[in-house]
């Protein structure tokens, strides 16, 4: 480790650092004023010179106080806030400094501010700050003599240099734009010699640690002892040392070894054993002392995968991206924390990035003590890197304090400069190998995205120059992955995965009871009841839910079965509430479940061992066998001995149509490795409908697959009696027939089987539709087996179909209804049917010309079909019109205009 910073000038209590110092906490009750035209600073103008007239509760922001401007808009790209404000704002209140602070050196710290922080006593400016990651600390021992004294302070959180607008640690759209001050307020009193940093290298061959202090001393020389202490998470002392040390006046330092015994505890995410280090030093002027926590544990760079500990490991990661709904900025209490960070690893996670900003330190003890991997970001998000010096240089700064605050939590494995940045890579190429330089604890990335650099040590992308690394969404087969284009010079990362989006839970909306309102679910709930559908809301949901919850779990599998890989992050297991209103997460903003899949059900395909099952298709019929390919992701904390999997294929109701097992040899942690294949055949099969593959081995580790088995019949189309053009259509229906209408080509939109991706807001792609909402329990469906929303069944037939406008027809509800935008809320039907007159119509929007040989699933249906409206079933219970099916159905009802990109999305993309 390379700390070649370890100066005075860093005030860093790093790693869950407790003062043992005399100190006076801040916290309660400022006098406040507003500064929206930014005077208070100017001659003549300066408000610490002024006795504030309002008041504010601290630590918290000016929303939770109700300053600012009241802000009425409802915005549907994002949450809204109470109360906006921009610019500078101003906090002050009196202290009384005590007579035995006499000679000490007095300390300021503001644990978390936004953005710019200056600081006055009595009236006289004291420093300025500018810290977006870290605590603000501002030494006040000229100023604050014994007595009374008005400290005030000004935070000022507009831009301090140009900057996109989507970086996490400085967005309106996710932690907002706060301005305030929140978590630890305090001054401390201190000796005039005090530890004013302290690094911990862990060192797991040699089974040391190197201790580096570094020491105020105010210019002065003098003397004292140095005493540390480690103790094992028993609290059991395994190491001491006493230490004379001298002080020059200078920027005094010192380094320790010692030695922790014959045998350690080593920190990863099944074992996250931590230690103690007490540091005490001891001079003529007083002691100081402080306690920090850290783990025993090596991270390196390997062939395809990140080393910890002699070990390869699999990053199976979520990101966090500063969501925090009911304060509008990341808390500083380890329990809530500690809550995110538990239901993280509760769903088969062991990794967390932090999309462009940087946690509090609440966050990382949380991970130390659960055992997750964090990737740590700048608050960076810019397409023009290296264009601004005073910037480049903020940044530069703010990775050291990154560094030095938090730079001993084991958890923090690596860095990255930002989000898909953009510019002069040499300038972010020059900022990671000045980190790696400085502390060569994590592994570093010049940014996620966009260009991979010589002196990364991994890679955080959704391409390499060998093709596509990231999984969006699922195919029908299994027997592939990413193996090819994973494997470069460094271990890469799956950038962003899944992003499938779903329809809003407007049971949610009462949940938003702090400083944001979740008025753009209200404004999609005005608009679905303004189309008649406010009925069908749950439905949506449910149904767009499960299609996301099936997909996560193929983007999973996808990367799992990818040796190479070294890990993905997955946007997102939580919403994301802004650029868009990305509903993206099986859980909401508050990282509360959604009711759509247990975690016990979601670990069965994102977990440390996870079985996995190769085979090309869903679709099957009675004459074949269905021969799965089974391997095993194995990065569980040790080997599996030898043993037998089992298997079965059982139907819809559980019964168990063929079983076996599988032998298999020692499972060795840390790879793929394959189990062999199984062969089922499905013979004895005789009813259409949807069976179950199941597998498990080791008694507890369980995965299965659904494959749909059809017999064998002859061509639908020949026995389903089609009207294809409408006018013949109406001619059949005046004379009281049943029809069966498939227009000659499709109208509407084009529909798809996948969900629209990340947001339909922002990403304004055809064919703007977030699922597939599909009326079960039907009689159509009788011989084609299915459930609410799209299973993988209805891949050949929705990839084939069309959603068509039905808005205008109240009172009727698809069969098979395409889920519009959350935005607009048209209602989009593929299938419904109707009496019109003395007739009865069933109306199907496929298109049947285009590789009907491949399309097993839309036969079937087909013959469900065929065999319902020749039925006694086929009583359609809505009425419409003949006038209005014309207008639906005339020649000039051609398909809908398509969408184009907007200039949103150009940004967060930086084109």
């Amino acid at each position: 480790m390379k700390l070649i910073r370890l100066s005075l000038t860093i005030f860093a209590c790093l790693c869950s650092i407790t003062a043992f110092s005399e100190s006076i906490d801040l916290s309660g009750l400022w006098r406040f004023q507003l500064d929206p035209m930014g005077f208070g600073k100017t001659p003549g103008s300066e408000l610490y010179l002024s006795k504030l007239t309002e008041s504010i509760v601290l630590p918290g922001s000016m929303d939770e106080s109700g300053k600012g401007i009241p802000n009425a808009v409802s915005h549907v790209d994002r949450l809204s806030r109470k109360f906006e404000y921009c610019g500078q704002a101003w906090y002050q209140r009196e202290v009384e400094i005590p007579e035995s602070w006499q000679g000490k050196e007095i300390i300021l710290t503001l644990e978390r501010c936004h953005w710019e922080t200056s600081v006055y006593v009595d009236g006289v400016p004291a420093g300025t700050d500018e810290r977006l990651s870290t605590p603000n600390r501002f030494i006040l021992t000229k100023q604050l003599t014994p007595g009374l004294h008005t400290l005030t302070i000004c935070v000022d959180n507009r831009l301090k240099y140009p900057m996109d607008q989507w970086a996490h640690g400085t967005t309106e759209y996710t932690q907002t734009n706060w301005n305030g001050i929140v978590g630890d307020m305090k001054l401390e009193a201190k000796p005039a010699y005090y530890l004013a940093n302290v690094q911990v290298e862990p060192d797991i061959q040699q089974k040391n640690v190197r201790v580096r202090c570094a020491f105020h001393t105010g210019g002065k020389s003098g003397q004292g002892n140095l005493t540390l202490t480690v103790k094992d998470q028993s609290g059991k002392k395994v190491a001491e040392s006493t230490t004379p040390v001298t002080f020059q006046g200078k920027e005094d330092g010192v380094e320790q070894t010692l030695s922790l015994g014959k045998t350690i505890a080593l920190w990863d995410e099944f074992s996250p054993a931590l230690y103690t280090l007490d540091v005490s030093l001891s001079t003529d002027a007083g002691q100081d002392s402080r306690s920090l926590r850290f783990g025993m544990r090596k991270v390196e760079q390997g062939k395809h995968h990140i080393r910890l500990n002699d070990r390869d490991i699999h990053l199976r990661g979520v990101l966090d991206c500063a969501v925090f709904p009911l304060t509008g900025y990341p808390s500083t209490n380890p329990d809530d924390w500690r809550r995110i960070m538990g239901t993280i690893k509760e769903y088969g996670f062991n990794h967390v990035r932090f999309h462009s900003w940087c946690p509090p330190e609440a966050a990382f003890t949380a991970a130390d003590e659960l055992g997750l991997y964090l990737q740590v970001e700048l608050p960076m998000w810019i397409k023009d890197v290296g264009k601004y010096p005073a910037r480049q240089d903020f940044f530069e700064q703010e990775m050291y304090a990154i560094l030095n605050e938090y730079g001993n939590h084991p958890s923090f494995l690596l860095f990255c400069n930002g989000n898909e940045n953009e510019g002069d890579f040499a300038v972010l190429e020059d900022l990671i190998q000045k980190g790696q330089a400085y502390d060569d604890r994590h592994l570093y990335a010049a940014s996620t995205a966009r260009t991979h650099v010589k002196s990364d040590q991994y890679y955080t992308s959704h391409v390499t120059q060998k093709g596509w690394i990231t999984v969006y969404e699922g195919k029908p087969g299994t027997d592939w992955d990413r193996n090819e284009t994973s494997d470069i010079d460094v271990p890469v990362i799956a950038h962003e995965t899944g992003q499938r989006c779903m329809y809003p839970n407007f049971q949610e909306i009462t949940k938003y009871t702090g400083v944001l309102e979740a008025r753009n679910f209200k404004v999609f709930q005005e608009r679905l009841t303004k189309n008649g559908m406010l009925h069908q809301a749950d439905e949506f949901f449910r149904a767009t839910g499960a299609h996301t919850v099936l997909q996560y779990k193929e983007v999973n599998e996808a990367l799992l079965r990818t040796s190479k890989s070294g890990g993905f992050q997955l946007l997102g297991l939580s919403d994301f509430p802004g650029q868009g209103s990305a509903f993206v997460g099986i859980l909401d903003a508050f990282w509360e479940s959604k009711g759509l899949v247990s975690p016990e059900k979601y670990r069965e395909s994102c977990a440390p061992i996870v079985l996995l099952a190769r085979f090309p298709k869903r679709i099957y019929t009675e004459k074949e066998t269905f021969s799965p390919r089974m391997e095993i992701y194995q990065f569980g904390e040790k080997d599996l001995k030898p043993g037998k999997m089992n298997w079965k294929l059982t139907d819809e109701g559980g019964h168990v149509i063929v079983q076996g097992k599988l032998a298999h040899a020692t499972l060795k942690t840390s790879q793929v490795d394959s189990l062999g294949e199984v062969n089922v055949s499905l013979s004895a099969i005789r009813k259409a409908g949807k069976y179950t593959f199941q597998a498990e081995i080791a008694g507890h580790i369980r995965n299965e697959w659904d494959i749909w088995v059809y017999p064998t019949a002859g061509d639908p189309l020949q026995d389903l009696k089609l009207t294809r053009n409408w006018q013949e259509a109406k001619v059949k229906l005046e004379k009281g027939e049943s029809v069966c209408f498939v227009p000659d080509s499709i109208l509407g939109r084009k529909a798809q089987f996948a969900s629209h991706f990340w947001n339909p807001i922002m990403f304004n792609w055809d064919p703007m539709i977030v699922g597939t909402s599909i009326h079960h329990q039907h009689p159509v469906f009788r011989d084609f087996p299915t459930s609410y929303y799209a299973d993988w069944q209805w891949w050949d037939i929705l990839n084939y179909a069309g959603a068509i406008d039905l808005t205008t027809l109240t009172g009727l509800t698809p069969i098979i209804q395409s889920v519009d935008t959350y935005e607009v809320n048209r209602k989009l039907g593929i299938a419904f049917e109707a009496q019109v007159g003395k007739g009865k119509l069933f109306f199907l929007n496929l298109d049947l010309s285009k590789k009907m040989d491949e399309r097993p699933a839309t036969k079937q249906l087909l013959r469900s079909i065929s065999q319902y409206v020749r039925s006694t079933d086929f009583q359609p219970s809505t009425t419409i019109p003949l006038y209005q099916l014309d207008a639906l159905f005339a020649p000039d009802a051609t398909q809908e205009k398509q969408t184009q990109g907007n200039a949103a999305i150009q940004q967060l993309l930086n084109q």
